[in-house]
C-alpha cells in the first residue's frame, strides 16, 4: 500500500511539473523572438551570436546604443573564432535587458529580419583579450571617423599589452536567421522525456 501511494505521488508531481514547464515555455514563446547571426572576414575569422526580445512591446525597428537598460533587447551574445574555428573569446553585451558594453551599436529591422546601420558588438575595456566587431558607420557614430577603413567591417582584438590590432576586415554584412519556435519546443520535449524516464526508473525502484 505504501509503495502504491509513493508511486502515485511521484507520478502526480512529475506530470504536474512537466505540464507546468510546457505551459510556461509555450506562453513565453508566444511573446519572444530569437535570432542567430553570423559574420565572416576575408581571411577566415568569424563571429557568431544570438539575440532575443519581447515582441509584445517591440517596434518594427529595434535600435540599442551604449550602456544601461535597453529599449527592447533582452539578451545579446557574440563569440569570435579564428580561421580554424577555434574560439577566441565570447561575450554577452546585453543580459536581462541591461547593456554592459559602452560602445554598443545594434539596429535590427524585424520586418526585413536584417541587421543594418551602425554595428558594434563585443567587449572593449582597454584590457588584453578584449575583442569586438564593428563597422565604419559605428566609428562615425561614436566620433572615431579618423579610424574609418576601406573595408566596412573590422574584427578587432587587444593583445597582451592592450594594444588594439585588427584581426580581419570584410565588406560582408552580418547575416541573420530566426530560431524556429519548434526547435525550442523539441528541446523542452527532450528534457521532458528524460524526466519521464527518471520517473519510471524511480517507480521501479520503489516497487523493489
Amino acid at each position: 500500500m505504501t509503495h502504491l501511494f509513493t508511486k502515485t505521488a511521484i507520478s502526480l508531481v512529475t506530470t504536474t511539473t512537466l505540464a507546468l514547464a510546457i505551459a510556461i515555455t509555450t506562453n513565453n514563446l508566444a511573446h519572444a523572438a530569437e535570432f542567430n547571426f553570423n559574420w565572416k572576414g576575408d581571411t577566415g575569422y568569424s563571429a557568431k551570436g544570438s539575440f532575443n526580445y519581447d515582441t509584445t512591446a517591440a517596434p518594427s525597428v529595434i535600435s540599442e546604443t551604449g550602456l544601461g537598460t535597453t529599449k527592447n533587447l533582452q539578451s545579446l551574445s557574440i563569440s569570435f573564432f579564428d580561421p580554424l574555428s577555434n574560439l577566441i573569446n565570447s561575450f554577452t553585451p546585453v543580459l536581462s535587458g541591461i547593456s554592459n558594453y559602452s560602445f554598443l551599436r545594434f539596429n535590427f529591422d524585424s520586418t526585413k529580419e536584417q541587421i543594418f546601420g551602425p554595428f558594434d558588438l563585443g567587449k572593449d575595456d582597454g584590457l588584453p583579450g578584449d575583442t569586438w566587431l564593428n563597422n565604419n558607420l559605428a566609428l562615425i557614430d561614436e566620433g572615431f571617423s579618423n579610424q574609418v577603413l576601406a573595408k566596412e567591417f573590422h574584427l578587432n582584438k587587444r593583445d597582451a599589452t592592450s594594444t588594439e590590432e585588427i584581426l580581419d576586415l570584410s565588406n560582408n554584412s552580418v547575416q541573420v536567421s530566426k530560431v524556429p519556435e519548434g526547435s525550442i519546443i523539441i528541446g523542452l520535449l527532450a528534457v521532458c522525456s528524460l524526466g519521464l524516464t527518471a520517473h519510471r526508473n524511480l517507480g521501479k525502484a520503489t516497487q523493489e
